[in-house]
């Protein structure tokens, strides 16, 4: 256990120092990741599909906010879009405008949300983002995990149902409108996902709320157990039995990912609890007080070493002096 403090110890030093360069290389990295996976799952447009468009997006989302990376994330998601179909493009145009809106006005702070949604989303794991929002954020950060999911399930509907769009003729817009919008309103996965996420994230956040032991391990645990039987009994009342085995590892990955938080931001020693009482004009106070885990400080202490002690021979001191050696009986 020492040896975990110390390694988080010196991580959040070194993040401390160097915070700057350390928080641009993040957003460089998942910027990378993000506009490479978008080209490479869309890849309509062929002139945004060179890796040169991806590096250089991702080097000027890395000295930006992390909601300009969402802003170019969805710039390109649209100009892929417009190249398959007008129709696509502008339900995913209306789509995104009012994620937008919802994402701006109640969680404008959690672009990394609605960023790794959508990438998590494709690697088969999402069931991370609920529990963390409800161990590290408010619930209205909830829905910056709404918008990544439906944004990642719209496009794959388009990409399911393809066909739809590039056999019908120019004229039957409207029937790759319908088709369009299909896509988005029939996707009932999403939905059952989207559910999953709400109820996982509120009982992890009302959880972990409380003045209990071990609330937040308790949160986590429960919420993915919560979150792993909602999926669960949702992919076989779907028939998609398929996506089970995705289940049960996406949840062991949420689990390990949630104790590591947990580690970083939550961990209390609870064998030293203080109860404090005190009083004002108005009120009593009950306060349950829970001192972190920290690793104490190492004391310097400086080891002076003195020279060894030597045999002083009284003749040889009598002679440098110049007095009688008798003296000095």
């Amino acid at each position: 256990m020492i040896g975990l403090l110390e390694i988080r110890e010196r991580l959040r030093n070194f993040y401390g120092r160097y915070e700057v360069y350390v928080t641009a290389g993040i957003k460089f990295l998942l910027g990378l990741l993000v506009f490479f996976l978008i080209n490479g799952q869309l890849g309509y447009r062929e002139q945004l599909n060179h890796p040169a468009v991806a590096l250089i997006l991702a080097l000027i989302c890395s000295f930006m906010p992390v909601n300009i990376m969402v802003a170019a994330a969805c710039a390109l998601i649209l100009l892929h879009l417009s190249s398959l179909s007008l129709e696509v493009c502008a339900i995913g145009l209306c789509l995104m405008l009012l994620l937008f809106f919802m994402y701006g006005k109640f969680a404008p702070k959690h672009g990394y949300a609605a960023i790794l949604t959508p990438v998590l989303c494709f690697f088969k794991i999402p069931q991370v983002m609920p529990v963390s929002i409800g161990l590290l954020s408010k619930p209205s950060a909830y829905l910056s995990v709404v918008s990544g999911a439906m944004v990642f399930y719209y496009l794959e509907s388009v990409k399911v149902n393809i066909a739809n769009f590039t056999s019908m003729e120019e004229a039957e817009g409207t029937a790759k409108f319908t088709a369009a919008l299909k896509a988005l309103t029939g996707n009932r996965e999403m939905f059952m996902v989207i559910a999953a996420f709400f109820v996982t994230s509120l009982i992890v956040y009302v959880i972990r709320r409380q003045s209990m032991n071990f609330a937040w391990r308790i949160g986590l645990i429960v919420g993915n157990l919560v979150q792993m039987v909602f999926l669960l009994v949702g992919y076989v009342v779907l028939g998609l039995p398929e996506k089970i085995s995705w289940v049960l590892i996406g949840t062991a990955v949420s689990a390990a990912v949630c104790f590591i938080l947990e580690f970083f931001f939550y961990n209390l020693d609870y064998s030293r609890i203080e109860r404090v009482q005190f009083e004002d004009d108005e009120y009593y106070y009950f306060v349950k007080a829970v001192p972190k885990v920290y690793l104490a400080r190492k004391d310097k202490r400086v080891k002076r070493i003195t020279p060894k002690k030597t045999t002083i021979n009284r003749r040889a001191l009598a002679e440098e002096l110049d007095i009688d050696r008798d003296i000095m009986h």
